[in-house]
């Protein structure tokens, strides 16, 4: 009898070693998930928060962007360009005139460096209200978005005409 309830008390104690084991693998594993899960939850806002500074130039049915704008956005790409060491973050930005001819792109050696100042002269034409015969130019903006990074990775405007006051 007497070794009956000792055997009954270590199959207990064992019982009760397996349930608290089960309980710290349970919880071990609950607290990992949610570590992973806070850290993709802040890497998709490190993406939100990338992106967002290049989509809010997207155009669409009747929206443009103007010279201004234009030049913003590429010299915004290009600083980013320079800093990100890691040739797949890099925006390929392209600028094309109303045809669809090269008239910038990151990629080529053509017109490689971007002057603000003569894009302004070339794009705006001046856009001073005093002169009534000088008009602006518009532009679309599309933004293509890497399917497995999810960030921006492509930028592409062209120009749609002159700009109606």
């Amino acid at each position: 009898m007497e070794n009956a309830s000792k055997a009954l008390l270590i199959a207990a104690e064992v019982l009760i070693g397996v349930i608290v084991l089960s309980i710290f693998a349970y919880v071990f594993q609950k607290v990992g998930s949610f570590a992973e899960s806070y850290q993709n939850n802040a890497e998709q806002k490190k993406i939100v928060a990338f992106n967002t500074q290049y989509i809010k130039y997207v155009t669409g049915t009747g929206k443009y962007i103007y010279s201004e704008d234009v030049v913003t956005l590429t010299e915004q790409v290009l600083n980013w360009n320079q800093t990100t060491v890691i040739d797949s973050e890099k925006i390929r930005l392209i600028i094309l005139d109303e045809r669809g001819g090269l008239l910038y792109s990151t990629q080529t050696q053509i017109n490689y460096k971007f002057d603000r100042t003569t894009f302004l002269d070339d794009y705006k034409l001046r856009g001073d209200p005093s002169h009534a015969n000088e008009k602006e130019y518009k532009f679309s903006c599309d933004v293509g978005i890497n399917s497995s990074s999810g960030r921006v990775d492509e930028i592409t405007m062209q120009i749609q005409g002159i700009r109606n006051n």
